[in-house]
């Protein structure tokens, strides 16, 4: 796996501004792998499919790889900066501290590089998705192996554009594979490249597999595609046709909200809602109907991660052992380093009741666990002053992992990462028919959710965005990018959101509803004008 990662890289990633050379192209390439040598059959392919996914993985990997080698927690830079966390004050990753205070510009880390990996993704699933037009391969299956590479294909594509359309604006399309360095890029419409992506989605959803336990752990089904289809419908104003997608994943027959313990610990203390985030819990084959894709992301498996992937436990994780009268437990959450905390506002938001607001999901009371300590089994009194240093405060229990036994030390999160599951198309439905303004239709869609948490039924009078968006942190918050959340509501709606964040409200301009355009993009393409992001 590791090492056709590195190969597609190579021979495929093209970072929006480059592409293969004339001297490339005149290469003798029969003596190692290249497209025109392994596109011609359906293994081939398969290499070629295995590598999207494993540069799909990237967006979640830290350090040790050519994308995100800047800094530890990329995808917490999609959380600092909203309503829903603070960052650590002292000792937080210089990288996060842009994206609260917004100072970022054109040469911040994540600024580059999140558009290098979604280009870098798009120019691997175009390379394929031109292979397909070869009329010489030599298929195993001709019915339906081309159809799984274009629906793969097709799906990551969209899936790329997703970020670079909500992070950056008016961004080029390309679904061309340019035999020659192209300097002459321009920027297309986000309204014309959401059509394209709803194309792509629309495409995957036809051709990728329907049966959601005839796949692989972590393989693409059409359930997927159709999920993204609804959030990339309501991206583009269409609520009648996200209604559609997300009422063809609900009614598919194949997912139903976890509402029963299960998996390997279901007779251990805990709770249905806190399964889902237990290690080995994340696939179908654990129990779990629920999630409609998860990211292989589990620590040392074919196919999985290292210990460079999904740092998530360093930003959600408090850095209690820097808190005298603790030392580092798995049952604490292993080695976090508080680097994000949640806001108060959403814990307070949950009513009695609700199982997403037990023991079990959100670490509220934490105890000294040092035996030579005086205060050993003593209740910590949290302050202020303590939950703002990142030593210790109330927080989701999703990232709790340890491995302390293995390194006390270790900084993953290396359970695999569900990406999708079916509370949240319920809530995409809900606000499908939010936009449509039927409040009604809404609280039902919710209310599904809810009644899995055994939390009170909301009623249509209620529903209004802040009530879906507060409904969507309380389940799922770690889960989204909330700022990738929070960009399909408007820029009004962002706007007031910040206001719940101490940090970034009295520097949030309008106009940071974007980032910035990468400076060497726009430095890079001499051939054609490429205007930078308003304010930057």
């Amino acid at each position: 796996m590791k090492g056709f990662y590195k190969l597609q890289w190579t021979l495929l990633a093209a970072v929006m501004l480059t592409s293969c050379s004339k001297h490339f192209l005149d290469e003798d390439t029969s003596g190692f792998l290249a497209p025109d040598n392994t596109f011609i059959n359906t293994a081939g392919f398969n290499a070629g499919m295995t590598g999207l996914y494993a540069f799909a993985r990237l967006e979640f990997q830290t350090w040790n790889n050519d994308i995100f080698s800047q800094g530890a927690t990329p995808q917490e830079a999609l959380q600092a900066g909203t309503d829903i966390v603070a960052i650590k004050t002292t000792g937080t990753d210089a990288t996060l501290a842009p994206f609260s205070n917004y100072t970022l510009n054109p040469a911040s880390s994540y600024v580059r590089n999140y558009w290098k990996f979604s280009y870098g993704l798009i120019a691997n699933a175009n390379q394929l998705l031109a292979a397909l037009e070869n009329p010489a391969i030599s298929w195993t299956d001709p019915e339906n192996d081309p159809k799984l590479v274009k629906g793969t294909a097709a799906f990551f594509r969209a899936y790329a554009y997703r970020y670079l359309v909500t992070l950056y604006g008016d961004v080029p399309w390309v679904d061309k594979v340019s035999v020659t360095p192209r300097t002459d890029f321009v920027r297309d419409k986000k309204e014309d490249v959401l059509q394209m992506m709803i194309n792509d989605y629309r495409t995957a959803s036809g051709n990728l597999p329907e049966d959601a336990d005839g796949v692989a752990d972590g393989k693409l089904t059409k359930w997927a595609a159709l999920h993204y289809l609804a959030e990339a419908y309501l991206m583009a104003h269409k609520p009648d046709s996200a209604i559609i997608a997300a009422n063809a994943v609900i009614n598919s027959g194949y997912f139903h909200l976890n509402d029963q313990r299960f998996g390997a610990q279901k007779s251990a203390p805990g709770d249905y809602f806190h399964d889902m985030f237990i290690e080995n819990n994340q696939n179908r084959k654990s129990g779990n109907q629920e999630t409609i894709w998860a990211m292989q992301l589990d620590f040392n498996t074919l196919g999985g991660g290292d210990r460079y992937t999904d740092w998530s436990k360093r930003a959600w994780v408090p850095f209690y052992a820097q808190q005298a009268g603790f030392l580092l437990a798995d049952s604490l959450g292993g080695r976090g380093l508080g680097q994000i905390r949640p806001y108060k506002w959403w814990l307070d938001s949950y009513k009695p009741g609700d199982v997403r607001n037990s023991e079990y999901n959100i670490k509220r009371h934490w105890y000294y666990n040092d035996p030579s300590s005086p205060l050993y089994g003593k209740e910590l009194v949290l302050t202020d002053a303590i939950r703002a240093s990142g030593n210790v405060f109330e927080t989701t229990t999703k990232f709790f992992y340890g491995k302390t036994s293995v390194d006390p030390a270790f900084e993953g999160n290396m359970k695999d990462r569900v990406k999708a599951r079916l509370a949240e198309t319920y809530l995409l439905l809900a606000e499908a028919y939010l936009q449509k303004g039927n409040t009604g239709s809404a609280a039902t869609a919710i209310n599904v959710v809810r009644a899995r948490a055994k939390a009170p039924l909301a009623s249509a009078g209620e529903i209004n965005t802040d009530y879906l968006l507060d409904e969507r942190a309380r389940e799922l918050i770690g889960e989204e990018m909330r700022r990738m959340t929070l960009f399909r509501f408007g820029k009004e709606v962002f706007y007031q959101r910040v206001q719940r964040n101490e940090q970034s409200k009295g520097v949030y301009k309008d106009f940071n509803w974007l980032w910035p355009i990468p400076q060497e993009v726009i430095d890079a393409n001499t051939g054609a004008p490429f205007a930078q992001n308003e304010g930057y």
